[in-house]
């Protein structure tokens, strides 16, 4: 016969392997989602409305303090900085990158293109980062200047 307490051990060890699978299976989901994110083929379409309100949000919250409110590196802290902060709304530049080119200079900053002053924004990631991404390259949209 099996006590009682055995059974509640049992009970509480299935529990706690059942919750770790779990966890686990939560915790692979999203990893994985996010390495789909990020390896999607890089793009230069149109982001959905959204995705693009999301990305002014952000990109007003981090970037426009150098950047400027219209992209143009024209922000307040831009005087300060020799080299100046990129242009977004030049075209002829912005049409030269990959979407993930551009998200790698947001996530680890303007030194890997040789702009050290830019910092590193490694809390954006998966969305918010691609939102990030589609808002700044659409400053360099001809559309983007009604915003």
């Amino acid at each position: 016969m099996i006590s009682m307490g055995r059974i509640v051990r049992i009970l509480c060890a299935a529990t706690l392997v059942v919750s770790s699978a779990a966890v686990i299976g939560c915790e692979r989901e999203e990893e994985e989602r996010e390495a789909r994110a990020s390896s999607a083929p890089a793009s230069k379409t149109a982001a959905a409305p959204v995705s693009l309100e999301r990305g002014r949000e952000l990109y007003k919250l981090n970037c426009t303090p150098c950047h400027g409110e219209q992209g143009k590196g024209d922000g307040p802290a831009a005087a300060g900085f020799n080299p100046k902060p990129r242009n977004h709304a030049d075209a002829a530049y912005m049409n030269k990158l990959t979407d993930e080119e551009i998200a790698k200079v947001i996530q680890y900053g303007g030194a890997i293109k040789g702009m050290p002053l830019m910092p590193s924004n490694p809390v954006l990631k998966g969305a918010d980062l691609a939102a990030v991404v589609a808002y700044t390259r659409s400053l360099s949209t001809h559309d983007s200047a009604a915003r």
